[in-house]
């Protein structure tokens, strides 16, 4: 949708840093937590991130039991409830908290029991190269080309120079049939990870090539790969913001449960849930919903309702939206049967 300025997280990767014995990054937890509020309700964030992420889930939901699904969906994980900010070492993300493009790919990968490099400059080396797919430009603005060969899981990779300087996991085409790419981010986001899916300037013209390390039966299934539970780090810059979910894999590894332990939320965002054996309540039917400062579209976004959370109905406003209460505060949420339901507890 935007997404048009080169971010540091790129910038970064220029250095080569990726790989070095002494991790190292800027942030400090109050500039990490002050960037994680300033953006966690944006419209730079939900409409685009958000969006691009449940683009994925409907799409590509029927290929769920499929490697190449589930390594996206552990990219989003992390982005969603990881603790990321952008800097480069060794391991940096499992150790501090923090990584840097080709580091994050690295152990997106290894957390199925893939060995890849974690240096940018070295990505061309990285599986195979999938054939057809390239920049043109027309009119002006740079486009890819060749899209239909991509599939999700795929890594592309960018070069301005005289190596490749930025990677990420491709995430397959959203509503709009822009594909769209899963990644560190620095710019308008509340951690280092983001997507990309506006391909017009930067990200077209400096588009390098597309690398294949899922096999061919991880398209189809799990091709005899197994899932490790999400990595949570030893220590981090940025700490909980929110409630992290216990995560249960479909295929955990050699001895480990597959279960992330939850992380008590230090600021709640989840709806409370009141005792009365009667109370009725809003809930997601698919993935999450935007909440409203006022029954309009048009109106800000304050939050949104997750999928499985509840929140308290008020009432009816009218024929297109619901009151609701959130820990205590007032929203709006849409009635549109696609997208919520009430239940009676």
């Amino acid at each position: 949708m935007k997404k048009q300025i080169l971010s540091l997280a790129i910038i970064g990767s220029l250095l080569g840093t990726a790989g070095i014995a002494n991790a190292s990054t800027t942030w400090t937890t109050s500039s990490a937590v002050s960037k994680y509020n300033q953006y966690i309700n944006a419209d730079s964030y939900v409409k685009d991130e958000l969006y691009n992420v449940a683009d994925f889930h409907s799409k590509y939901g029927s290929q769920s039991n499929t490697l190449a699904y589930q390594i996206v969906d552990r990219a989003i994980w992390y982005m969603e409830n990881g603790y990321m900010v952008y800097g480069s070492g060794s391991d940096a993300y499992g150790k501090y908290g923090y990584e840097d493009c080709s580091g994050f790919v690295r152990f997106v990968f290894g957390d199925f029991g893939f060995n890849i490099t974690g240096t940018s400059a070295n990505y061309n080396t990285v599986g195979t190269k999938v054939a057809g797919v390239s920049k043109q430009k027309v009119n002006g603005k740079w486009k890819l080309t060749g899209i239909e060969n991509l599939r999700i899981g795929d890594i592309l990779t960018w070069q301005e120079t005289d190596h490749i300087m930025h990677v990420a996991i491709y995430m397959g085409t959203n509503r709009d049939g822009q594909p769209v790419v899963i990644g560190t981010r620095s710019d308008g986001n509340p951690t280092a990870l983001g997507t990309v899916d506006s391909w017009e300037y930067w990200w077209g013209e400096n588009f390098k090539e597309a690398r294949r390390v899922v096999p061919t039966a991880g398209f189809s299934g799990m091709a005899g790969k197994t899932i490790k539970a999400p990595t949570i780090p030893s220590s981090y810059v940025l700490p909980p913001q929110k409630k992290v979910p216990a995560w249960t894999g479909p295929n955990p590894s050699n001895g480990n449960s597959g279960t992330v332990t939850p992380i008590p939320d230090p600021t709640p965002t989840n709806p409370s849930t009141p005792s009365d054996s009667n109370t009725t309540y809003v809930v997601t039917v698919k993935g999450w919903v935007s909440l409203k400062s006022a029954a309009s579209s048009s109106s800000s976004t304050i939050g949104r309702l997750e999928l499985g959370q509840k929140a308290e109905l008020v009432k009816k406003t009218n024929s297109y939206w619901y009151q609701v209460k959130v820990n205590g505060q007032t929203a709006y949420i849409t009635t549109s049967s696609t997208y919520t339901k009430t239940i009676t507890e």
